[in-house]
């Protein structure tokens, strides 16, 4: 039995007409969890957007117009252990166990901010995904490039390091040139934010990780 993994950055989804629109998109991608970034949901919503996704919903809260990190669930044939969530909506950890294995799950949408990012998790079993605001190589993570020549961000480096995690689509794509974000106001100005981090011991057992285009 496998796993399947969605990460997206939904740059809101106070609006009901997109929120609907974003779970029947969901719906339609038969992944078991689905990893939301700046929802901008707030406590009051919890209920009502359950009701609406018709399962499971774990929320960390932002306010109305940032942050708020959330993981959808979608026919998950295992169990939730436990959870624990950050106040300000920045990540949402749990642990889940299916056939006798425990994975701990994270959903991240980094700090805009270096020093508010720093942070470490220990295990042997992890599966960290969301928006992190960190374009890992300065030159094939970012356009256009920065330097004058590739640089490697310390942070991500040291938190791989220290969690025996990888940045799986980029050992996959080793010099595949490919983002997750677009500068609205300059189309030139892209970067690959979004990314899967799994520990080095099941990164094996990935079947496929992609980068695509949600609506």
């Amino acid at each position: 039995m496998s796993l399947s993994f969605v990460s997206i950055n939904v740059r809101g989804l106070k609006n009901i007409v997109k929120r609907k629109a974003f779970f029947l998109f969901c719906k339609e991608q038969q992944a078991n969890f689905f990893f939301l970034q700046e929802t901008h949901s707030e406590t009051t919503d919890g209920k009502f957007w359950k009701q609406q996704w018709g399962d499971e919903i774990l929320f960390s809260h932002g306010t109305s117009p940032s942050a708020g990190v959330m993981v959808l669930f979608n026919k998950f044939p295992g169990k939730v252990i436990g959870h624990k969530i950050d106040p300000d909506g920045h990540w949402l950890i749990m642990v889940i166990e299916m056939h006798d294995q425990k994975y701990i799950l994270l959903c991240v949408y980094g700090y805009n901010n270096k020093t508010i990012n720093r942070f470490t998790f220990m295990t042997e079993k992890v599966v960290m995904g969301g928006d992190f605001n960190i374009a890992p190589d300065s030159w094939l993570d970012h356009k256009p490039h920065r330097g004058q020549q590739p640089e490697y961000d310390d942070i991500l480096t040291n938190l791989c390091t220290s969690t025996h995690t990888v940045d799986y689509w980029r050992i996959s794509n080793p010099t595949t040139v490919k983002y997750t974000w677009t500068n609205s106001a300059d189309n030139n100005m892209r970067s690959r934010l979004d990314y899967w981090l799994i520990s080095q011991m099941i990164a094996k057992d990935v079947l496929k990780c992609e980068i695509s285009v949600s609506p």
